[in-house]
């Protein structure tokens, strides 16, 4: 029985080219930045910023959660292979098994440009403190993922992402 399933197994064997681990801390100055603005924010715009970087933040998770989950539907990739999380630094949607490079790619390039997008147009429309607590949150959420295109620029583009609190680890087939 044995013998039979073997010869029928489908065998997938990646090879890991490039491992990223997280370390704490980077990890913890990254989490200070929001401190440190937070303090900015109270600093030149009084209680008005507190308000606008809370509300800042919101809206900035949930245009992030509208780009990714739309450029999902639109290329009939499955939403059960993502999850949303709440641990830093990897806060919004992120893929719960190995996600193909160009897919990662293309999802967060245009979660910049149109993050990028409607900052611009809040720049115009909004009080400052708004748009420049609006300017951060992007900033903030989209550096590992950017950090993390960056690292892998110069890698073959047809390996796959694993994505952990811990780590970024990239394989090829």
């Amino acid at each position: 029985m044995s013998a039979v399933i073997g010869d029928q197994a489908t065998y997938y064997q990646y090879r890991l080219i490039r491992k990223i681990n997280i370390s704490r801390p980077a990890l913890l100055s990254y989490l200070s930045l929001t401190f440190i603005m937070l303090l900015a924010s109270l600093i030149f715009f009084t209680w008005s910023g507190l308000l606008y970087f809370i509300l800042s933040c919101v809206t900035m998770v949930w245009i992030h959660y509208l780009v990714s989950r739309s450029i999902l539907l639109l290329s009939n990739r499955q939403l059960h292979r993502w999850h949303w999380s709440w641990r830093a630094p990897w806060i919004g949607l992120i893929p719960s098994q190995h996600i193909a490079y160009p897919l990662f790619s293309r999802i967060h390039l245009h979660m910049t440009w149109i993050g990028l997008i409607f900052v611009f147009v809040f720049i115009v429309a909004s009080p400052p403190s708004f748009a420049m607590s609006l300017f951060f949150w992007h900033v903030w959420l989209m550096a590992p993922r950017l950090t993390c295109l960056l690292w892998l620029f110069r890698q073959r583009k047809d390996g796959y992402l694993k994505i952990s609190h811990q780590e970024v680890a990239y394989y090829i087939q």
